[in-house]
């Protein structure tokens, strides 16, 4: 019985030594907020670590143009490697309560904003605990270096799009027999630069811009783009086209699915644009020459082609009148596929490596509705420096060059522009694995940069 007793006893003393223990760590530190570059200054941090003991590490980061060197250590090792100062301790101070204090230097090249980030780590009822000090800022250098580093931060965050925040939705409305009003509105705040409109058409249809709000204007293949390359600053963005039928329809409602897209970072971000039909009949617009488009008039898909825009338009086909006069030389003609734009012909003289692969640019130097043979095509138009033959969406189109970067092609265009008189307006072409693409999309995935 008397042995019970001191068992029960033990252990009530135990239990209330447990709840006397309080954990209730508290840091105070005192580091400048501002400083001028290559200057210094030392900063205390009192510490009271309650009951805590043995193992513990007291860790500082800052940002790059900040040093960091111990003046006193309370009986801590010191290390200073890559923005990260570690005090650490086998065995706390006794003392609840002690100071550490380091010196924290400001290199030559510091300005600008800089953070200093407090951790106190230890080990508690055998469990890692963390206690974090809030993010310090020091501001480096001059007031006028301060505001131009800030502004060149702000700056640089709002052209990455890190903090951009975009929705899409679309409306479609009837305008007429089988024929559609499609009005896309792009809301955003802090998104600048490059962006897109990407729209599958139904099949069936074709579509004419109706409002581009500065943006490139294309279609093909059954896919119209809007294309910025500096997105206009408001808030509410609106483009709008429509679509009109190429085939006798059942008049049944269209089904679109599309996409915004633009650069965060690095990286492409894709928004779904929502939305569908209102049945709500309005007035007939007109369409881009002025004339009121009907459905008893419906347009053939090369009339929906954009006009040609030498820099930003690869779809666009400039035609040379003489073409369609001139017939083909009795010599077996050459062929392409006209179901299939990757086939690109061997008849004609070609000077591009073999296989052309990845994303590569060329030169579209002529297209008309005529296959012309090799010596016909150099003798009108004088040229003889080789060429390739595609036949594309009902077009012969010829091109020249093979460039992997888009200013080559560029100054390659500028180069026959001036030499040749008889082409209508040569303009760069890009391809993916040989496929058309835009010269937009080319320029997105590789990352290179635009030339007027």
């Amino acid at each position: 019985m008397t042995r019970i007793f001191f068992i029960g006893v033990q252990f009530l003393g135990l239990l209330l030594l447990t709840l006397g223990q309080k954990e209730e760590v508290k840091i105070k530190h005192n580091p400048p907020t501002s400083m001028g570059a290559a200057q210094e200054a030392v900063v205390t941090v009192e510490l009271d670590k309650s009951d805590v003991t043995g193992f513990a590490k007291y860790q500082i980061t800052v940002d790059d143009g900040l040093l960091i060197e111990v003046v006193e250590s309370a009986g801590a090792s010191f290390t200073f490697n890559n923005g990260k100062a570690k005090f650490i301790w086998m065995a706390l101070p006794a003392n609840e309560e002690f100071s550490i204090s380091y010196r924290i230097l400001t290199t030559g090249a510091a300005k600008g904003k800089k953070a200093l980030n407090s951790r106190f780590s230890y080990i508690y009822e055998n469990e890692r605990k963390n206690h974090d000090v809030p993010t310090h800022y020091i501001n480096v250098g001059s007031a006028q270096d301060i505001v131009a580093e800030s502004i060149k931060e702000s700056m640089e965050d709002a052209a990455q799009n890190l903090e951009a925040a975009v929705s899409a939705d679309r409306v479609i409305t009837s305008d007429g027999v089988n024929q559609w009003r499609v009005t896309v509105d792009i809301d955003k705040e802090k998104l600048t630069g490059f962006a897109k409109i990407e729209e599958n058409l139904p099949e069936g249809y074709t579509a004419i811009d109706l409002k581009s709000s500065g943006a490139v204007f294309s279609s093909m293949d059954q896919v119209i783009k809007y294309v910025w390359y500096d997105i206009p600053e408001s808030n509410r963005v609106t483009v709008s086209y429509k679509l009109l039928p190429v085939i006798a329809l059942n008049g049944e409602e269209p089904t679109i699915e599309g996409v915004f897209s633009f650069l965060e970072g690095e990286e492409t971000q894709e928004i779904p644009i929502s939305g569908g039909v209102e049945l709500m009949a309005e007035e007939s617009p007109k369409d881009t020459t002025g004339a009121e488009v009907t459905a008893d008039e419906p347009i053939a898909m090369d009339q929906a082609e954009p006009e040609e825009d030498i820099a930003l338009i690869e779809e666009a086909e400039p035609v040379a009148p003489e073409m369609e006069q001139i017939p083909s030389e009795p010599e077996e003609p050459v062929t392409a596929s006209s179901n299939d734009s990757k086939n690109l012909t061997d008849g004609n003289i070609v000077d591009v490596p073999q296989p052309e692969t990845g994303i590569f640019y060329r030169v579209q130097i002529a297209a008309g509705k005529n296959n012309l043979q090799k010596p016909v095509f150099e003798k009108l138009y004088n040229f003889r420096e080789g060429f390739k033959l595609e036949n594309h969406k009902g077009w012969f189109k010829y091109t020249t060059g093979y460039h992997q970067v888009y200013k080559s092609a560029r100054d390659d265009r500028q180069r026959i522009t001036g030499k040749y008189d008889k082409f209508q307006g040569p303009f760069v072409t890009a391809y993916n694995d040989g496929d058309r693409i835009s010269v937009q999309e080319a320029l997105m995935i590789t990352e290179q940069k635009w030339y007027p």
